[in-house]
Order: C-alpha cells, then structure tokens, then sequence
C-alpha cells in the first residue's frame, strides 16, 4: 500500500484541480470544433538518477494517449508511458522502472499545409522504482515539437519532452526526465 505525505497528498489534489478544469474547459467546448484522438508512439528517454546511485538511465518508453484538439489550436492530452532500464554499477546490478500518468496542454501553430508547431505544458505523476524502492511523486513540465497531417485521420507527433521530478527514496533522487518521442495518432 503506498502512502502519501501532505505534501504529495497537495500535489495529488493539484493534478486532480487541473484534470477538472480541463474537462470543464472541453465541456464547455463543445460547441467549438472539437476533433478526439487515440495514439501510441514511443521514443528515447534519459533520467538523471543521483544519491547513493549516480547514474542516468534510459530506455524505449512505450505511449498510450487520448485527448481532443480545440478549434484546431487548443490540444488537450492524457498520457500513459512505461520505461524500463537495467543497469550495473561495479558488481551491483539495478533495474529502474518509471510508469507516468500525465495531462498536457498544447498550443498549435501551422507552419505549412499539413504540418504545425506545438509548445505546451505538462503536469502529472510518476511511479518510479529504483533499486527495489518504489516511490509515486508529482511531475511537471513542458514540450515542443512538429505534428504532421498524413491524411484526414491520421497524424504524427515528433516532440521533446522535459519533466522535473520530486523522487526522493533511500538516498536515491531522480531529478529529471527527459525524453525525444514520435506518435502515431487516429483523429476520430
């Protein structure tokens, strides 16, 4: 069972003020132009891990994510990723697991005819485990990167994402995640 302090219990209930006023801002966006997506991707990610362990770890992270584009300059997304790297530090072998959940903002620029820059804001949380110890802390951030059109329903995200990190468990701190990923989305 994971119990949280007061201050991630404050962070828990930001992530969720913030998840509610998304929904409230998409409902009452319905009369705008709203356009809803389903998508995976995945793509290089790096921790930097210090404390008892120094190291900085990286992986494929596996993305799943939904959301809706708001008069076709407003995207709104949820994430979920998964990456996992094993490592060895003299004779001492470690595995780190990071699982996220995040909400997204994204404001989107055309460029050219099926091509848009898109720079936003990200906040959630992180599930990491570390050497065997697990912690669940607040995440935060933001990212930037190209969307391409391919076709009516289906488009591409190549982006850059950095997240400040509050893990802190046994002399293990995880500072930051930061990772470069491409998506494959269907517009419905």
């Amino acid at each position: 069972m994971i119990v949280f302090d007061e201050v991630t219990m404050m962070k828990i209930n930001t992530i969720l003020a913030a998840t509610l006023c998304s929904s409230l801002m998409v409902a009452n966006a319905q009369a705008a132009d709203v356009d809803y997506f389903i998508g995976a991707g995945t793509g290089y990610q790096t921790d930097t891990i210090n404390g008892d362990v120094i190291k900085d770890t990286d992986g494929l992270p596996i993305i799943l994510r939904a959301g809706v584009v708001i008069n076709e300059q407003h995207r709104v997304t949820g994430t979920f990723s998964y990456m996992e790297d094993k490592f060895s530090i003299g004779e001492q072998d470690y595995k780190h697991e990071q699982y996220s959940w995040l909400v997204s903002y994204d404001y989107l620029i055309p460029v050219a005819k099926n091509t848009q820059l898109f720079m936003g804001v990200t906040a959630g949380g992180n599930d990491n485990k570390v050497a065997g110890k697990a912690s669940a802390d607040f995440t935060w951030g933001g990212q930037a990167g190209f969307t391409y059109q391919w076709n009516e329903h289906f488009s591409s995200d190549l982006g850059y994402r950095y997240l400040e990190q509050d893990y802190s468990k046994n002399g293990v701190d995880i500072d930051n995640s930061q990772q470069v990923y491409l998506t494959l989305d269907y517009k419905f």
